[in-house]
């Protein structure tokens, strides 16, 4: 759910204003603030995720209030929705900390949702950043592995808290930090260590021992590499703790004087021990998670497992990367490989890995045979399987790391008589959590090498798209200076310098758009826009680059699709983007074909060609900003990949949407749009219209009384129910209220609550005391700027028959005066 604040002190714009954002936003819940009093309550509570404010107020005025916002709630968007502003105040505004400012006027309405909705995006991709560097942060801080950086003579950069305690320290020590890293090896092992790390540029896994601040000896494991930045050496560590594994060895060499059964059982505990040290030092290795599974999986084959596979999810859990397998034998993988296809990972199985996976439960099965045998005896398959493999225990544990479900791994053994047991489980769930970080890791490191590689693949383009029309223009001109050019050559040079200064033209066109969208300053002048008019004229702009590839355009333009409220030279761009684009992809003699229709209350442009597709995996990115399907140097098609990006800027900011659909490469392209008709409010009206005469009899000659303290919402209720035919009764206090209820004996009463003296459920509660002769039994309802469930609780609890909020919907106004009015006649007709 959406929670906005609304603050205004003018319940027309209020009302206004929460009706265009009701359009867009379909779960909503406005609260509303008309005094000062109520904005302190709702600072207090806190309860939004937005704020939309007027500059001019009653007790105050739009920048205090953002800087009340602003004090306590620095992360929530803040919008200005004013008439009263002026350009001194939005300036100063934006450097408080506001996220947009909307002109309150009838062509800027619709900018109100576009700027609500960017506003949110915004914020949503403020707190993922902030979110995925206090990850990363948690993470640093919660390795049990020391992580540092020094320079060449050891003068410590940074570290984090694990590698503080290898040191004993709390904190670091104060003054100069030289040479403070050798201070903790002895002598001869650091020295080893930087000539090693001169001669390979690495350190891998040496095992050496490190003094402690209180003089204790540690064994410790070390890995450095040397990294360069901004021309400066630096070496990067890892120390990990080895202390427990070297005493465990040490005292197990103690025990080998014992009888044969406990050398046997230290061996294997050992085994345990150093395969748990030996994953953790290879899910640490690298970044390569699917690599590091593989070694992990060949580590558990064949101490732990006969075969071991590991499974990668998305986050949908339906799809499944190709497993991780280890076994002993390759006979033994494709069958078990057939056993996880058609059973373990079977979506319609009971058990397996997609249950471990539903649930967060492991799954340890000691007696496999037993446990399928009714599976076994109803499916051949299966029995045939069993019988070449003979599984006899397997375990199952899930991938988990940050609440996100990675996906699984799996342990079978087929030795006769061997369970696994509770103990094999807490390895297998030991070595999953090690992994589970390992991926989560890999996975967040990827997603920044991908965006910043979209970042260099954008900026080669640029410089790439930049520099190619300045090459003719440059040429022609210093042959135009030279004055050796006939008058043919001279308008050939003169047309290919035009032609390409305007290719750079539309180049800085759009980053400059894109500029503005990402600071939020891209504007629209909004009015009536005939949407056939605007698509003519894109055709024509685009027509003789169709022409030179002999395309065919064809159009329907349905006359039927009225206007929309919007920005002509903005719409016009997002046509002409998407024609240019169709175009560019599209073979020659191939076809382009757009569409105007109305879908409801939507008018819809449908873009179709007939060219290169788009392939399923990119897809979903098409829209996004600095996204090419092809950056190669020997890509086919130019461009900077902004078009579609401001595409959907454009159209989402004229609240509408944009997708599209593609069967694949070489399959074409469509782009649909819809945006909001000005027919959707004549429709409105005409249903309103049908409903008055619906509802006129129910209404004629029904007397209703209407009190509400607030003249304006009076005045609003009064005309809306005198429009449907009733004779009403204004009145502004609930005393007037009492005395009209004796002397008229009314047929209805719509009541607001926050009233002075005696609010709404007071007044119900003496109207309700009253005998029905009197009026006490009269229908009522609560039409309130008091929103909540609770509000709407105690309403019907004091005896209204229905609760209605602030701002009204007219036709849920008269449909519930009108159900009610219907039920008591008929009650009384009984």
């Amino acid at each position: 759910m959406l929670r906005i604040l609304l603050i205004d002190d003018n319940p027309n714009d209020r009302l206004i204003a929460v009706r265009q954002l009701k359009r867009e936003f379909a779960d909503l819940k406005v609260e509303q603030v008309a005094i000062a009093d109520e904005l302190a309550q709702a600072l207090e509570r806190g309860q939004f995720d937005l704020v939309i404010t007027d500059y001019q107020l009653r007790w105050s005025n739009g920048l205090e209030v953002l800087r009340a916002i602003k004090t306590r709630y620095p992360d929530c968007p803040v919008i200005m929705f004013t008439n009263s502003g002026t350009q001194e105040v939005a300036v100063e505004a934006m450097k408080s900390g506001l996220d947009d400012y909307v002109v309150k006027s009838p062509q800027h309405y619709v900018r109100l949702t576009a700027a609500v909705r960017s506003a949110l995006e915004r914020a949503v991709a403020r707190q993922k950043a902030v979110n995925l560097e206090v990850r990363f942060q948690t993470l640093l801080n919660r390795l049990n592995v020391g992580i540092y950086r020094a320079t060449i003579d050891g003068s410590l950069l940074e570290c984090n808290p694990a590698f503080l305690r290898l040191l004993g320290l709390g904190t670091l020590p104060e003054g100069p930090a030289s040479r403070l890293i050798e201070l903790y090896f002895q002598p001869e092992d650091y020295a080893q260590l930087i000539e090693q790390l001169r001669e390979n540029g690495e350190v891998r896994d040496r095992e050496m021992q490190l003094r402690r601040a209180d003089g204790s000896l540690i064994w410790v494991r070390v890995s450095k590499t040397f990294t360069k930045i901004d021309g400066i050496t630096i070496i990067d560590g890892l120390i990990e703790d080895i202390s427990d594994r070297k005493q465990v060895e040490l005292e197990r060499e103690q025990l080998l004087s014992r009888e044969q059964v406990a050398r046997m059982e230290a061996e294997a505990e050992k085994q345990n021990y150093s395969l748990l040290s030996e994953a953790s030092r290879l899910l640490v290795s690298s970044l390569d998670y699917r690599t590091t599974l593989a070694k992990l999986a060949n580590l558990v084959v064949p101490t732990l497992a006969d075969c071991c596979f590991i499974d990668i999810v998305e986050t949908n859990l339906t799809v499944f990367e190709e497993p991780v397998v280890a076994a002993a034998t390759p006979d033994i993988e494709a069958l078990v490989l057939l056993l996880r296809r058609h059973y373990f990972a079977s979506a319609e199985a009971d058990f397996g890995v997609r249950k471990v996976l539903r649930t967060l439960e492991p799954e340890l099965v000691t007696d496999v045979p037993n446990a399928f045998l009714p599976l076994i005896r109803q499916d051949a398959e299966l029995r045939r399987l069993m019988r070449q493999i003979e599984v006899q225990s397997y375990i199952i544990v899930p991938l988990v790391a940050r609440d996100r479900k990675l996906g699984a791994i799996t342990w079978l053994t087929t030795q006769p008589n061997h369970s696994y047991s509770m103990i094999d489980l807490a390895m297998a769930q030991a070595l999953a959590q090690r992994a589970a970080t390992a991926i989560d890791n890999a996975q967040l490191y990827q997603q920044s090498l991908d965006a910043n590689r979209i970042k260099d693949e954008f900026l080669a383009v640029l410089s790439h798209e930049i520099r190619t029309p300045l090459n003719p223009i440059l040429g022609w001109a210093k042959l135009l200076r030279s004055k050796k050019l006939d008058e043919k050559k001279t308008a050939f040079a003169l047309e290919t310098i035009e032609r390409n200064a305007q290719l750079q033209t539309k180049l800085i066109e759009d980053l400059l758009d894109i500029s503005r969208i990402l600071r939020g300053k891209l504007n629209l002048n909004v009015c009536p826009v005939d949407l056939a008019t605007i698509i003519r004229a894109a055709m024509e702009t685009v027509r003789l680059s169709a022409e030179a590839k002999s395309i065919q355009i064809h159009s329907e333009l349905d006359s039927v699709v009225c206007q929309v409220f919007g920005d002509a030279g903005r719409l016009q761009q997002v046509v002409w983007n998407l024609l240019s684009n169709a175009i560019k992809f599209t073979p020659e003699g191939g076809q382009v074909e757009i569409y105007l229709e109305q879908d409801d209350s939507q008018a819809q442009i449908l873009v179709k060609d007939t060219g290169k597709g788009i392939s399923p995996d990119f897809l979903p990115y098409v829209f996004d900003t600095f996204r090419q399907a092809d950056s190669a140097t020997t890509r086919k098609f130019g461009g900077l990949g902004l078009g579609l990006a401001i595409v959907r800027y454009l159209v989402e900011m004229h609240g509408g949407t944009v997708l599209a659909e593609s069967s694949g490469e070489g399959q074409g392209a469509t782009f649909i749009i819809n945006l909001p008709m000005i027919l959707s409010e004549l429709q409105v009206s005409s249903k309103e219209s049908e409903a008055t005469t619906a509802n006129a009899s129910v209404f004629a000659g029904l007397q209703i009384l209407v009190v509400d303290d607030d003249p304006d919402s009076l005045e609003l209720v009064t005309f809306i129910l005198e429009q449907y035919g009733a004779t009403v009764r204004a009145l502004s206090s609930a005393t007037e209220t009492l005395a009209a209820i004796a002397q008229l004996k009314p047929d209805f009463l719509v009541s607001d609550i926050g009233m002075p003296e005696m609010d709404g459920y007071m007044l119900l509660r003496q109207i309700r005391s009253l005998s029905p002769e009197q009026g006490g039994r009269i229908p009522a309802i609560a039409l309130t700027a008091y929103a909540s469930e609770g509000d709407e609780q105690q309403a019907l609890s004091v005896g209204f028959q229905a609760h209605i909020a602030k701002p009204i919907d007219p036709a849920q106004l008269v449909a519930t005066i009108t159900n009610i009015v219907q039920k008591s006649r008929g009650k009384g007709e009984g």
